[in-house]
């Protein structure tokens, strides 16, 4: 069964140098340049793409700085975001955490949340060593487990001048706090074992990110998880469903909504799916109720996964406009 994103894209392949990328039928790719680019975070060789329009030939650009969500590569639907963001008028950074796509490994598979964090903020160094952007004009954007990043980001690094924040992910003490005491215990269990085995050398334990029928420990429990990653399939030969262990015990402790209230006065969005399964909308809009002004709130149709999918076109316009007001 085809994907609902594969029903709205035409799959086009540009090869600028050796930039292989989908992107959708409204792209215009004669008026994009789409280029490597490498820098080192954290010890990490990170990987990534530069998008800029074609005409923005000695213009300083505004720049948005953006990354996949949990366990996802750049070919992971998020291409489209950054090509619709780059033909607006933008420069796009979009790269590879460590331990994927195309950056280097040291644990494959590995979700560690303060090392893409890291990856971020050096993201942004790099934009600041390149005299053809405009530094001063940097922007942030995450979507779900880095919806989650861009908050912190925004509070621990004063150059992000804008933040958007699409279905982001809120707290991990919230989930522990809901499972029920004997998958509390199962599950804990396994984190201990893990980190007794990897103590003496052993390999990490590894889970799916997501299955098909939901029977099996995985990472996601969303039904929808799997239908979004069936949605670039074709395309994301780097994505592999499955991480490590350790990184969803990481993910459960890791808590982006204690940072809302320490970013300071930049334009701040937010934005919920109305029928997130998987992130509930109170905690986004307890963070939004936390977060200072200037700030907004805007609700897209769908589930958690809708905004990076079917209704990516509209996720990315709602962005495009708060970052045209605002960067």
């Amino acid at each position: 069964m085809k994907s609902p994103i594969s029903c709205l894209l035409l799959i086009l392949y540009l090869i600028l140098g050796n930039v292989n990328i989908v992107l959708g039928q409204d792209i215009d790719s004669t008026r994009l340049s789409i280029k490597n680019i490498s820098f080192v975070s954290s010890g990490f060789l990170i990987k990534g793409w530069l998008f800029m329009p074609i005409d923005s030939i000695n213009k300083k650009l505004p720049v948005i700085v953006m990354a996949p969500g949990f366990s996802g590569t750049k070919e992971c639907n998020y291409q489209f975001f950054a090509a619709n963001f780059s033909k607006e008028g933008y420069a796009v950074l979009l790269f590879d955490y460590p331990n994927f796509g195309e950056s280097s490994v040291s644990v494959k598979g590995e979700i560690d949340p303060w090392q893409q964090i890291q990856a971020y903020r050096d993201g942004i160094s790099y934009i600041e060593s390149r005299t053809d952007l405009d530094a001063d004009r940097i922007g942030i954007w995450g979507g779900s487990y880095s919806g989650g990043h861009a908050i912190v980001v925004s509070a621990l690094d004063k150059r992000v001048k804008c933040m958007v924040a699409m279905t982001p992910f809120i707290s991990g003490s919230y989930y522990v706090n809901h499972l029920q005491a004997a998958t509390k215990n199962f599950l804990f269990r396994q984190f201990y074992a893990d980190r007794l085995s990897r103590i003496k050398g052993e390999k990490p334990a590894m889970i799916p990110v997501a299955t098909k029928d939901g029977k099996q420990l995985s990472a996601i429990s969303s039904s929808h998880a799997w239908d979004f990653m069936e949605s670039f399939k074709g395309y994301a030969p780097a994505f592999e469903n499955l991480v490590t262990l350790k990184s969803l015990e990481m993910q459960l402790e890791y808590e982006p909504g204690y940072y809302v209230q320490n970013i300071k006065a930049i334009p701040k969005l937010f934005i919920i799916s109305r029928n997130d399964e998987m992130i509930p909308e109170q905690l986004i809009f307890d963070a939004f109720q936390k977060a200072s002004e200037p700030k907004k709130l805007l609700y897209i149709d769908g589930h958690h996964f809708s905004p990076y999918m079917e209704n990516l076109q509209e996720a990315s316009k709602m962005a495009i406009e708060w970052f045209k007001s605002n960067l």
